[in-house]
């Protein structure tokens, strides 16, 4: 910036201040001249200290206050409100504004300082203004005196300045990136820069890397195909984390896409035998899949054609078809006759030729025969070769009229997308990168997670129509409630493994079989045999006799049963008054019929046990008598879990229906939907 100054004022201005020789403060001496280099030197002294002092504490693009970014993406513009930024030494007050910005890629935001002199030229009022409201006017008055360095700053992208006015000495300080419309987290806030990596690096020494510690979730959204390839886009939920000991704060879902970049393998002569359905056509899974593209299928074909004999002597007759491996027969049709001649003895196969020999039988010269052989064809995809991701399909009939051999063997060279899983981590930045991962034709491997980066998720990537499987990877931090569960889980867990061993010492001590004595401690049903009806109750350690319990069903009542009973007066009134008919007309809908259905409710218990512990148990806990009083209490976190009704019997339900009136007739009975048979009784 000094050199700058000295190129605009030349011979005007000196100064001669040097970091490097360390002065730490100008003396002044009496009797000697004020030198303006010495004044300007001052200044620049004072500046690097200050300057030193804030470098400490903070860094070029830090923060004060204010510097909101919001990206508008219908109108593609950055809106940035106006901010105080800490740039080179000085805190610069930076105005409101906004511009268009691309939507796609690394846009990075930052300030222009421009450094320009200003004189008198430029603005009078820097003119000497001694004595201007005095009658006695200085000597120097209205008199030019020293410039002033006017450093001005104002938002813009790294690649254009905003103001054609920023020319060669215009400097740039980057403060926010923007990745693909979205803003990137911005970590030089109005804080002591040394204490915050300080901080970090406790957070991080501490806990013992980075972690999640709400929300930060990776989920899949769709793949779109672009003109540019085929993209996959995700969402990374809103929440918080600590990366690196520094704090990460999304307030929404921060979006990524990521371009679809699957490693090919290529199959060669991948075999299978042909074996046609009855439309002539097979259906071939491929042995790894999803593929790329189907290059050929190699396989054998059966052709029938019409070919003519040489004129020349001992000519070959050349067959249309290459690759042919076997001539299957060679018929002539004369009149009405049909002439077959003897493959090996009248004609071989020579090469790509039928070869005739002197010694057999052979056609005129010029003259049309048919030969039907066998030769090797590579089918192209089309009308005879389809396939998807998984399968291709083939057809018996080939566009040249060749018909495949059945059980012949089918070769297919195709090119397979190798699966990967890809890691997908963010930055201290909040930036959301993809680490992909070693392809492999089967069981790939996760990648290493690089430090300073907190792994969001596993993408398992099998590529094609196939959504891909997020497994999530971040570290989820456990809070102090969740610490407290976990320990009183933990103590009841020592609990259950003491009463385990003295279980295991009591019956290794005292078991139920001692020298030919079978004892049983009457704790439970275990020691029992289960193949043999037991006509004794086990309660509570004692040996009962079972309640044989036989349930008498009230179904059969048309009305409610009641215990035996005589009414009695309570509350009579024997006064009586005059009387009237309050509708003597009557103008009202008739009683609606009445149904009674029997049963009405059906309960049932269904004890899937041979034993009548059970039944026995619940009369006698159940009885008059109180035998024992237990208390527990335990608290615990379940789950909730739904499944169909494990026992559901049928049950008849006969109904009745009554209250019809004169000349009124059923018309039809529906019960749950169904409808039921009623007949009609006087």
């Amino acid at each position: 910036m000094t050199e700058f100054i000295k190129d605009v004022l030349k011979d005007e201005y000196y100064q001669g201040f040097d970091a490097s020789k360390q002065y730490q403060q100008l003396l002044f001496r009496a009797g000697k001249g004020l030198q303006s280099r010495e004044l300007n030197d001052l200044q620049l002294q004072v500046n690097q200290q200050v300057k030193g002092l804030g470098d400490v504490m903070m860094k070029n693009g830090s923060i004060v206050s204010g510097g909101t970014v919001v990206v508008d993406t219908q109108d593609k513009i950055a809106k940035m409100s106006e901010a105080d930024v800490y740039l080179n030494g000085a805190v610069h007050h930076i105005s409101a504004t906004a511009f268009a910005i691309s939507l796609t890629g690394t846009v990075v935001v930052g300030v222009w300082l421009t450094s320009s002199v200003v004189t008198e030229l430029l603005d009078p009022a820097l003119l000497d203004p001694a004595g201007e409201d005095s009658p006695m006017r200085a000597q120097n008055y209205n008199e030019p005196g020293a410039a002033r360095l006017q450093v001005m700053g104002q938002w813009g992208l790294s690649d254009t300045p905003q103001d054609s006015k920023m020319g060669e000495k215009s400097e740039f300080y980057p403060v926010h990136q923007i990745n693909n419309g979205v803003v990137l987290l911005n970590h030089s806030p109005a804080k002591f820069d040394s204490v915050t990596r300080a901080l970090a690096r406790y957070d991080r020494e501490s806990n013992g890397g980075s972690y999640v510690i709400s929300g930060m979730a990776l989920n899949y959204l769709n793949t779109q195909q672009q003109a540019q390839g085929t993209t996959q886009h995700y969402s990374v939920q809103e929440g918080k984390a600590h990366i690196d000991g520094f704090e990460v704060a999304l307030n929404t879902a921060l979006p990524a896409a990521f371009s679809v970049t699957p490693d090919e393998q290529t199959i060669k002569n991948e075999p299978t035998s042909f074996t046609p359905d009855n439309t002539g056509k097979q259906t071939v899974a491929f042995d790894f899949f999803p593929i790329k593209q189907v290059d050929k299928v190699g396989t054998t074909a059966r052709k029938a054609v019409q070919m003519r004999r040489s004129t020349e002597v001992g000519g070959l007759d050349l067959i249309a078809d290459f690759s042919v491996t076997r001539i299957i027969s060679v018929t002539q049709q004369k009149g009405d006759a049909t002439i077959e001649y003897d493959i090996g003895n009248d004609c071989v196969l020579t090469g790509n030729h039928i070869a005739w020999k002197h010694s057999g039988n052979a056609p005129a010269p010029n003259d049309v025969y048919v030969a039907e052989y066998e030769y090797n064809v590579d089918i192209l995809v089309g009308s005879a070769l389809q396939y998807n991701e998984t399968h291709y399909t083939i057809n018996q009939q080939l566009p040249d009229g060749g018909q495949l051999v059945e059980n012949a063997q089918l070769r297919v060279d195709y090119v397979y997308l190798k699966p990967r899983i890809d890691l997908i981590v963010l930055t201290a930045l909040g930036e959301v990168k993809r680490i992909e991962g070693a392809s492999a034709i089967q069981n790939p491997v996760k990648p290493q997670v690089p430090e300073q980066h907190l792994p969001l998720a596993f993408v398992h990537q099998s590529w094609g129509s196939t959504t891909p499987r997020i497994e999530l990877a971040a570290i989820q931090v456990v809070n102090m409630a969740d610490m407290h569960f976990m320990q009183s889980q933990i103590s009841d867990l020592y609990q259950l493994i003491a009463i385990e061993r003295l279980r295991n010492d009591t019956n290794a001590q005292d078991s139920a079989s001692k020298y030919g004595v079978f004892v049983d401690p009457f704790l439970d049903d275990d020691l029992r045999d289960e193949h043999i009806a037991q006509t004794a109750a086990i309660i509570d350690g004692e040996l009962l006799l079972p309640i044989d319990v036989t349930v008498n069903a009230l179904d059969n009542a048309n009305a409610a049963q009641l215990l035996p009973y005589e009414l009695e007066d309570v509350l009579v009134q024997t006064s009586q008054t005059g009387t009237m008919k309050v509708n003597p007309y009557q103008a009202f809908e008739p009683v609606p019929a009445r149904v009674t259905l029997t049963p009405s409710v059906d309960h049932w218990t269904q004890t899937q046990q041979v034993w009548s512990s059970p039944v026995t148990r619940r009369f006698t806990r159940g009885g008059g008598r109180v035998r024992r009083i237990t208390t527990r209490v335990t608290t615990e976190r379940v789950g909730t879990q739904v499944q169909q009704l494990e026992f559901l019997r049928p049950r008849t339900v006969q109904f009745t229906i009554s209250g019809f009136g004169p000349n009124e007739v059923l018309a039809s009975v529906t019960f749950d939907g169904v409808v039921v048979t009623a007949e009609e009784t006087s």
